[in-house]
């Protein structure tokens, strides 16, 4: 999934990156069965005009949790992707306020691929941890998701910053749950994304969540996506239990992108259907997708919108609309099948 804005300034055009290394070989053990009922937190463009089906999702579709995107470093402040400052943007602070009195709670998503999180651009650690708690104060949040891929999933530094950054925020904050997304392939994680699951551990970290962009594989149309997203699923936690024996399905995360990928591809309601049901089957800890406002048929509205998937302003195929699944669907038919699986 390629996520945010750039990292200062205005919009401006991205290439959308696929994951391209080399197959990854799993773990061979069995993974267990997690015992956790699933988690349903779909992603929100904060930055995109279609949030207010956010407000829809909630009321009249029972949306409980939503992932909120994203959070950017600029130098060493803390921003969201449409540049304004965490804590004071007039535009998504309400958004967040009244889904909170609606009864949804947030995760706040920080990095994408059109920007990075605050580990990643600001070295005093310090000033990263202050950065994040500012997240966690002024919304009210206890859990936080970090988007780590391009060129990020490759920095040792900024993931060992990141990894310290999670460590001094649980313990300064009771109860916060950390989550990685990563970008995967149908055969488990890039070798950069294993060495960010053993930067966790070298941290003392245990994730409560590694969540996998099971989208976008760059192998074309006849991808068999929901096929493709429940490989990648046991294929990553075989490759997390080679670094801790700990982690189980309660610690993975699935989020596909609905309707038309950007790589000609498409996750289809039937996908959405049998991965809600594997997912539930064996307790993935959390079930997402990108994105709420792309829960609904194109129609009318335009398929070339200024701003893609995440947040980005980018140059995309036309059916990859940030505003509509490209399929025929009624409104929030992924929502229903994903959160009810």
């Amino acid at each position: 999934m390629a996520l945010a804005a750039a990292a200062a300034g205005a919009l401006s055009p991205l290439a959308i990156p696929t994951a391209n290394a080399g197959t990854v070989h799993p773990h061979t053990s069995q993974p267990t069965v997690g015992v956790s009922a699933t988690q349903f937190a779909p992603y929100v463009d904060m930055s995109n005009s279609g949030v207010s089906q956010l407000d829809a999702a909630i009321t009249g579709h029972g949306l409980k949790t939503y992932s909120a995107a994203f959070t950017i470093g600029a130098g060493c402040n803390n921003i969201w992707g449409d540049t304004l400052p965490v804590g004071n943007d007039p535009n998504i602070d309400p958004v967040i306020a009244k889904a909170k009195s609606e009864g949804a709670s947030v995760i706040i998503s920080s990095g994408g691929a059109g920007g990075l999180p605050l580990a990643f651009t600001c070295t005093d650690q310090s000033q990263i941890d202050a950065g994040y708690q500012k997240e966690i104060t002024a919304y009210g949040a206890d859990a936080l998701d970090f988007d780590i891929e391009g060129a990020a999933v490759a920095d040792t530094a900024g993931v060992a910053r990141q990894m310290t950054a999670i460590k001094d925020l649980k313990a300064n904050n009771s109860g916060l749950t950390a989550s990685v997304t990563l970008p995967v392939l149908p055969t488990g994680l890039t070798a950069d994304g294993v060495n960010v699951l053993k930067a966790a551990k070298a941290a003392g970290v245990k994730l409560d969540n590694v969540n996998v962009m099971t989208m976008d594989y760059g192998q074309g149309t006849g991808t068999d996506m929901g096929a493709a997203a429940i490989s990648a699923g046991k294929a990553t936690l075989a490759q997390m239990q080679s670094v801790d024996p700990g982690y189980d399905y309660a610690n993975l995360g699935i989020t596909p992108m609905i309707g038309v990928n950007d790589d000609g591809s498409t996750f289809s309601l039937a996908d959405a259907a049998s991965v809600a049901s594997w997912a539930a089957g064996n307790g993935v800890g959390r079930m997402s997708y990108w994105s709420v406002s792309r829960d609904q048929a194109c129609g009318s509205l335009a398929r070339t919108a200024p701003k893609g998937r995440m947040g980005a302003a980018q140059l995309m195929k036309p059916a990859a609309s940030p505003v509509c699944s490209g399929v025929s669907q009624s409104p929030f038919a992924f929502t229903d099948a994903l959160k009810n699986g």
